[in-house]
């Protein structure tokens, strides 16, 4: 009965272990097409999760910071983006509006002019960048480094 229970349990971690290898090799992928899609110049692209309006993570997604603005996928999620002038406010927390926090993790949060807040679940290395890349974007006066003058 053991050797049941414990050949049971086996099955269960290499599967578990097989969908969570086969998600990351996924999300890899569509990471870079997505990067790529986005052509031109894209200041920042990182990894993210995006978080739904009940403060869930959802699956592994990309979001990036281009010339025209802020775009980003999630697995089994529709894409979405802003331009700089739909956007009223972008800041980092450390819990979502629902008040989740997400361990050793930080939240990317934006506030549209209409609609509702946008969450995506950085690392706190990630969010550093986030930061730093919304302060070249904001010391810039808006234009992003390396993107050409005429937008």
């Amino acid at each position: 009965m053991a050797l049941w229970v414990t050949g049971a349990i086996g099955i269960f971690l290499l599967g578990t272990g097989a969908f969570v290898v086969t998600t990351r090799l996924v999300a890899r992928h569509r990471r870079k097409i997505f990067l790529e899609g986005l052509g031109g110049v894209v200041r920042i692209g990182t990894p993210c999760r995006v978080v739904d309006r009940r403060g869930r993570a959802l699956l592994p997604g990309t979001v990036a910071l281009t010339p025209a603005g802020l775009a980003w996928e999630a697995l089994f999620s529709a894409p979405g983006s802003f331009t700089f002038e739909e956007i009223q406010r972008l800041e980092t927390d450390e819990r979502t509006q629902a008040r989740r926090g997400f361990v050793r993790s930080k939240i990317l949060r934006v506030t549209p002019v209409r609609g509702e807040p946008v969450e995506f679940v950085l690392s706190p290395g990630h969010a550093w960048e986030w930061r730093q890349a919304l302060g070249e974007w904001v010391a810039s006066r808006g234009r992003i480094a390396g993107a050409s003058a005429s937008r």
